[in-house]
């Protein structure tokens, strides 16, 4: 991505699930090269102006600095910037601007002007002559004409030699591709993708091992592989299955042999998709119902999701694998629902969605695959209930994930470190550090 982005012209994709560190990448990969990310967020409710505007709202050019090229037409290198970067300069270098602009005006009135009547012909002067580069995250929530106009658009700054990051989900990387024939040779993507099941347990080895603790092949891979490909998640059930004992130093349990199992992981499971991921229990029982749910025959939306929840774990399931995964279920056949009835769920899955504000599922009838676009998700929904406990069913689906494997909750005791071991941003020695015990 380094060398992409350092060529001029460049629409640079940055593709992969969410919570996958796409945001830290590119975040070391402008830093090294002495850029500033111009971001521009975008939601369902984000238009067209509202891309300009953010951007243009975002630029402090006491921050900026000039960019220099070489003009191989004269053979020397120039300065670009004849004046003070500034808003009164970049009214000078657009067009649109500098012939509306009469007398003296101060730089707050000239940005208020400029900001009036945002556009991308009033952003590439900045991104052309200064070190701002335009980030463009979670793109894949636009509405389909924005996208449209957004593809048409890139083509100008592509023609002036101005390079555009955006940021999205893997199978929307298609969208962009081919949106637009003129980019075709202009377009580098990096797909950052959900993590190895291999490195995901060299994160569990890195903490068990300094505390010498010892952690089981299978146990590893057992975390690994519901981590649902998210570091962060891997990180949570580890730091929660230390919190769960009763000690509170690191000489308490460090060299010492600790029953560490399927249980006591999967209470950490269960217990880390309740605390961490609470905010997906209103999601989760508005999908499972569906619209019209009293006037449906068939529990489709559950059935759907439930598919996702069988292994092996999979991100996208084509149309053939939704029905074989359906046959595996233990349904009564007055419960499986027709072909007719799952077209239909499928078909309805997007406005469904989107009328109640979120997006985790999307059919893509094109490809005839349905995806789930946010892996935690995936995560909260196999672990929301303790697995084989006796309570009572709540829903359709919470009987079609139980199991007699006997798990049970574990209670959570003191903490062992003042702050986590998993950790992403620091060192992990250098936050296992024990507390000194209190004096006898």
């Amino acid at each position: 991505m380094r060398l992409a982005l350092g060529q001029s012209g460049q629409l640079c994709l940055l593709t992969g699930p969410s919570k996958t560190g796409k945001t830290t990448l590119y975040r070391e990969v402008l830093a090294s090269r002495g850029e500033i990310p111009l971001i521009v967020q975008c939601d369902r409710q984000t238009k067209l102006e509202d891309v300009w505007l953010h951007a243009l709202e975002g630029i402090d050019f006491e921050r900026a600095e000039s960019r220099q090229t070489a003009s191989s037409a004269k053979g020397s290198v120039e300065a670009e910037l004849s004046l003070k970067l500034g808003w009164a300069w970049l009214a000078e270098k657009a067009a649109r601007i500098k012939g509306t602009i009469t007398g003296e005006k101060s730089e707050s009135e000239l940005k208020r002007k400029i900001l009036a009547s945002p556009g991308p012909d009033l952003l590439i002067p900045a991104l052309k002559h200064t070190n701002y580069v335009l980030v463009i995250e979670d793109f894949h929530y636009l509405a389909e004409d924005v996208k449209v106009i957004l593809f048409q658009q890139w083509k100008r700054f592509v023609d002036n030699e101005v390079s555009v990051l955006v940021l999205g989900t893997t199978h929307r990387a298609v969208d962009i591709a081919n949106s637009n024939r003129d980019l075709v040779g202009r377009i580098a993507q990096f797909d950052v993708g959900s993590w190895a099941v291999e490195d995901l347990e060299k994160i569990i080895s890195q903490g068990f091992d300094y505390l010498n603790i010892k952690i089981t092949p299978d146990l590893k891979n057992f975390i690994a592989m519901e981590s649902v490909g998210l570091p962060l998640v891997t990180q949570q059930i580890c730091l929660e299955m230390l919190t769960s004992l009763p000690a509170e130093y690191i000489d308490e349990v460090s060299g010492q042999k600790i029953a560490l199992d399927r249980t006591t992981v999967g209470g950490s499971m269960h217990t880390v998709a309740k605390n961490r991921f609470t905010q997906f229990e209103s999601y989760y029982s508005t999908l499972i119902k569906g619209p019209r749910e009293g006037a449906r025959k068939y529990k489709t939306y559950e059935l759907v999701l439930a598919c996702f929840t069988l292994d092996p774990i999979k991100f996208s399931l084509s149309r053939m694998e939704i029905d074989q995964r359906l046959g595996k279920l233990k349904l009564a056949s007055s419960d499986i629902p027709p072909q007719a009835s799952l077209n239909s769920t499928l078909g309805a899955l997007k406005k469904f969605q989107e009328r109640r504000g979120f997006e985790f599922l999307e059919w893509r009838p094109a490809e005839d695959i349905l995806y789930i676009i946010e892996p935690s998700f995936l995560f909260y929904v196999r672990w929301r209930t303790m697995k084989g406990t006796a309570q009572k069913q709540m829903d359709l689906f919470e009987q079609l994930l139980s199991s007699t494997s006997g798990w049970f909750t574990v209670d959570i005791g003191k903490t062992i470190l003042e702050t986590e071991i998993w950790s992403r941003e620091v060192d992990v020695k250098a936050l296992l550090r024990r507390r000194p015990k209190p004096a006898e």
